[in-house]
């Protein structure tokens, strides 16, 4: 009997192996039928992760290149801006010469090179020139003069200034910001003053290359300054003639102190008709300056120094160009003295919003 139940225990015991080893059996194949389906998600998701990563670097090298492409084309169309202003230069330079070779020793306001619409138009872009007398104007540097030459330049910036209402203490202070001695004119200022400011800085010591460096004159506002800028011209001289035949009725005013602006605006008008004075005397010998005792020193009617304002246009690109050109008197040979390319002059073809942001003060 208990090598009977001993049997029996056996099997149940070898049958419970049997059944929990087919039991576990069942469990991998289970698994094994669920990876297939893990590892294609896996693999799924994977592919789709590299597909986004490689689409996105593509679309940042395509914008990456059109951008260069861009920044090419637009640098390009610049520098080719560029090259037509400084053409407008040339252009300029060789009217003024036309013009010396045709005149009779006088510049007046009636010759090719003062008509202000030089405009020329070709392929993709076009060129405007302006040409102005800068000797029509009164030069800051005068006042650096000595003795009679001074005193001249001293009146005349009185005339100008009192028919503009501005304070004469300035040109007291034009005189110091130009002369090399530290001495101090009854209404001007010198380094001390200047340095005494919550920005201190000096004077120049030395002739104004440019007459935006007014602006630096102690306690000038920026409305006087505005006043003063078209009559006055900062040209490497002190002795130059004011050009009669070129200067303005307001700038013709600082001739004498009796010269009122009814006057002045008469000779204008008489200069027109005339085509310019052809000598100081005669315009001295006009009805209207009878009386006033006036001088012809440090006038004339020809002229050496001259402002060309170029503004070039290639696509959508602007360049704008200010150069100043001494023009010799007696062989007519042009050199550049002085070159800005950060002064605009007024537009002739319409900028819109897109194409002023990109256009350059070169």
């Amino acid at each position: 009997m208990r090598i009977l139940m001993t049997l029996v225990m056996g099997a149940v015991q070898k049958k419970g192996i049997m059944l929990k080893g087919t039991a576990v059996r069942a469990r991998r194949m289970t698994l094994m039928n669920r990876l297939p389906g893990v590892q294609r998600g896996v693999a799924l998701i994977t592919i789709l992760l590299v597909v986004v990563i490689a689409t996105v670097l593509a679309v940042a090298m395509v914008r990456d290149q059109n951008m260069t492409i861009q920044r090419t084309r637009n640098f390009f169309n610049l520098n080719q801006a560029k090259q037509y202003a400084l053409g407008g230069e040339e252009l300029s330079r060789q009217i003024l010469w036309e013009d010396f070779e045709k005149s009779e020793g006088g510049d007046y306001l009636q010759e090719d090179w003062a008509n202000p619409n030089l405009h020329f138009e070709f392929e993709e872009g076009e060129v405007q020139i302006q040409i102005e007398d800068l000797q029509g104007r009164l030069n800051v540097n005068s006042l650096g003069g000595q003795g009679a030459e001074h005193q001249l330049a001293r009146a005349r910036f009185a005339n100008l200034f009192a028919g503009l209402g501005v304070d004469p203490a300035y040109i007291d202070r034009i005189a110091d910001w130009i002369d090399e001695d530290a001495n101090v004119r009854q209404f001007g200022a010198e380094d001390f003053d200047y340095l005494a400011l919550e920005l201190p800085y000096r004077t120049s010591g030395q002739m104004i290359a440019d007459p935006s460096e007014l602006r630096l004159l102690l306690d000038l506002e920026q409305e006087v300054y505005e006043q003063l800028l078209p009559s006055l011209a900062a040209l490497p001289s002190t002795s130059l003639p004011l050009n009669i035949n070129t200067a303005s009725a307001l700038v013709l005013q600082s001739i004498s102190a009796g010269l009122g602006v009814e006057t002045a605006e008469l000779l204008v008008a008489q200069r027109e008709e005339l085509q310019g004075f052809e000598s100081v005397l005669e315009f001295l010998q006009s009805p209207e300056l009878a009386g006033l005792g006036i001088s012809g020193d440090g006038l004339g009617v020809q002229s050496a120094f001259f402002e060309v304002r170029v503004k070039a246009r290639f696509r959508e690109r602007f360049a704008y160009l200010t150069s100043i050109v001494q023009r010799s008197p007696i062989d007519g040979s042009m050199r550049v003295i002085y070159r800005n390319s950060s002064k605009k002059i007024i537009p002739v073809v319409d900028e819109s919003d897109d194409s002023s942001e990109k256009s350059s003060d070169v």
